[in-house]
């Protein structure tokens, strides 16, 4: 015969292993749908345009691709032209240097991946609906 210290204990190891069988499992999140820190910011013109910085989206994090988007109504797509360059590292900052009404200058730093931490920048300059690596 069973002792009740026994059977209370042979009652609680099998409670503590049932599981929910009808509980439903999580699906799978799609990889464009997983947030992977690319860097993606937007500067607002003098002239009400808009400049969009980005690396590229499925490049890995150390190496890639930086687009600059120019858009003359960033809220409708009003697309104008872009731009693009490679990088070696990640983007560090972007920074409008320059917003005048006729001529604006972008400037993007990226920084090496690794010990190093080099860094470089690129100018991107806007005159009108005209957006060039300057």
């Amino acid at each position: 015969m069973l002792k009740p210290l026994s059977i209370l204990l042979l009652c609680f190891a099998l409670s503590a292993c049932s599981i929910n069988i009808n509980k439903p499992r999580a699906k799978p999140v799609p990889p464009e749908c997983v947030s992977s820190g690319i860097y993606l910011e937007k500067f607002e013109l003098a002239n009400g345009a808009t400049l969009v910085v980005s690396e590229g989206k499925l490049e890995p994090r150390s190496l890639g691709s930086v687009t600059v988007k120019l858009f003359r109504d960033l809220a409708v797509g009003d697309f104008v032209a872009a731009v693009s360059f490679p990088r070696d590292g990640t983007i560090l900052k972007a920074v409008l240097i320059e917003n005048g009404s006729d001529k604006q200058k972008l400037s993007v730093t990226t920084v090496t991946a690794g010990s190093g931490n080099y860094q470089d920048s690129q100018l991107i300059c806007v005159a009108g609906d005209n957006i060039t690596l300057c």
